[in-house]
């Protein structure tokens, strides 16, 4: 009898998406290894009406929207209601990007969190690796000796010993052979389980990993999209610091305009 050997197992875990292939933006999730990066700079909120400046022209006491000297041609009181507005306009998007910034954060943190909930996940996975390791370790032990019956019947074969020692050494070595055949019977059925058990795992892990994967490129995409906004309006606030800020006012414009006239 040629017992056939038992099948070397292999274990692999086959790990989905990255997860941590965080697009890069100014304040996407950290990977473990490495801290996040800080979010875009938020513009400065518009100027509140300050004090008036040391400047009392015949036409009146004047002001400045940025509190500075200012200069250039007085504001008429149509385009300093137009800035006055604006201004008001600026300041409500601006506080509207400085909360959406700070949910975008706390998303941040808890995909971090999820991050690496997932490694330690991953890592434990490794155990699997033990249980393929022993059982591999079984069946070279068995495989060994499969090989040392065969040629222990190769020898019966050719032996030209007394027959009555010939018969009972192969009634020896048929009786290993089935108790080789049960033990090879036992190894495949472990075999099978140690698989099915970490092909389940290695499957629901990656399950896992691709939604959390999912939640990051939708997270990368939101924050370049709130970082565009916020660059838009800096700029918006440099026009209107240009435009209005630092140009002069009557300050009786300015009641005339704030009492709706």
């Amino acid at each position: 009898m040629h017992a056939t050997p038992v099948k070397r197992l292999t274990f692999a875990l086959v790990l989905g998406a990255s997860l941590v292939g965080w697009a890069a933006a100014q304040t996407a999730p950290a990977t473990p290894a490495k801290a996040a990066a800080k979010p875009a700079t938020k513009p400065a909120a518009a100027a509140k009406p300050a004090a008036a400046v040391a400047d009392k022209p015949a036409d009146g006491k004047t002001m400045s929207l940025s509190g500075k000297e200012g200069g250039g041609k007085l504001l008429t009181r149509d385009e300093l209601r137009a800035c006055l507005k604006q201004r008001d306009t600026l300041t409500g998007q601006l506080n509207e990007l400085a909360g959406a910034r700070t949910a975008l954060n706390q998303e941040r943190d808890a995909l971090n969190a999820e991050q690496a909930a997932l490694k330690t996940e991953r890592e434990n996975l490794a155990g699997m690796k033990t249980a393929v390791e022993e059982l591999n370790a079984k069946t070279k032990t068995f495989q060994q000796q499969v090989d040392e019956w065969n040629k222990r019947v190769a020898a019966l074969a050719e032996s030209k010993g007394h027959a009555s020692s010939v018969e009972k050494q192969r009634a020896d070595l048929n009786e290993q052979g089935e108790g080789l055949r049960k033990r090879q019977g036992e190894l495949n059925g472990e075999r099978d389980a140690v698989l099915a058990r970490g092909e389940e795992q290695v499957k629901a892990f990656n399950a896992r990993a691709g939604a959390v994967d999912a939640k990051v490129a939708d997270w990368n995409e939101r924050n370049r999209k709130l970082n565009e906004r916020g660059d838009t309006l800096q700029t918006e606030r440099e026009i209107w610091a240009a435009d209005c800020g630092d140009k002069r006012y009557r300050e009786d414009d300015e009641k005339a305009v704030l009492s709706g006239k």
